[in-house]
């Protein structure tokens, strides 16, 4: 008797699919003799004094596909006794047939096992975003900062706010309101007047080249 195992790795939940995939498959296979015993067991035959059979069960997450193969002994015992040549003749082809039966139901599984895998529906991959660090750079003594501090924790200097975007200045381009003396990054400020044409705090009107 010879015994192997096929396993489908994590894929317990297409169980029924992956009986009736097997059920298609072996079923045009050459085998001499398919009979499905019940809902995961097969009996077959694979020729001339020669059979087997196949048990599908889970373990786990993965299906287990359990085949067992033999040639029949009582009938080799017989012609054996009646003639030794011929019974030896008798077992050549037995086991001949025994090993076509066994890659025919290794062929019919792995085929139910391959469709099974590549139906299988993919997870999708998430890759993490990274958030690039808002900082800038304290103008009293140089650290560090986050974008929206209001002072800093080294100096004390005091971080003054845009007037159009309420996010403290830093480093970047800084003009000033010439009526109220607000500040504001200069890119702000001049797309703000482009658009509304005043100042967004005292309200009076400006042109970019009043702006310093």
């Amino acid at each position: 008797m010879a015994e192997f195992e096929i396993v489908v790795p994590n894929s317990a939940d297409r169980y029924d699919e992956f009986l009736e995939f097997f059920e298609r498959q072996i079923k045009i296979s050459s085998l001499k003799r398919v009979a499905r015993l019940g809902r995961a067991s097969w009996d077959f035959s694979g020729g001339f004094l020669s059979k087997g059979s196949l048990q599908v069960y889970l373990r786990g997450n993965n299906i287990c596909c359990r085949v067992s193969t033999e040639i029949e002994a009582f009938p080799i015992v017989i012609v054996i006794i009646l003639n030794l040549l011929i019974g030896l003749i008798f077992l050549v082809i037995a086991l001949s047939n025994q090993k076509k039966m066994e890659r025919e139901i290794r062929t019919a599984v792995e085929s139910a096992r391959t469709q099974i895998l590549i139906s299988a529906p993919k997870k999708p991959v998430k890759i993490p975003v990274v958030e690039e660090e808002k900082t800038m750079d304290c103008p009293g003594c140089g650290e560090t900062l986050p974008k929206d501090a209001n002072f800093c924790p080294h100096c004390g200097f005091q971080l003054e706010k845009c007037m159009v975007c309420n996010l403290p200045l830093g480093g970047d381009k800084i003009i000033r309101c010439p009526y109220c003396s607000g500040l504001a990054h200069r890119d702000h400020l001049l797309e703000y007047i482009k658009v509304k044409g005043k100042c967004p705090i005292c309200g009076k009107k400006l042109k970019k080249d009043e702006l310093v």
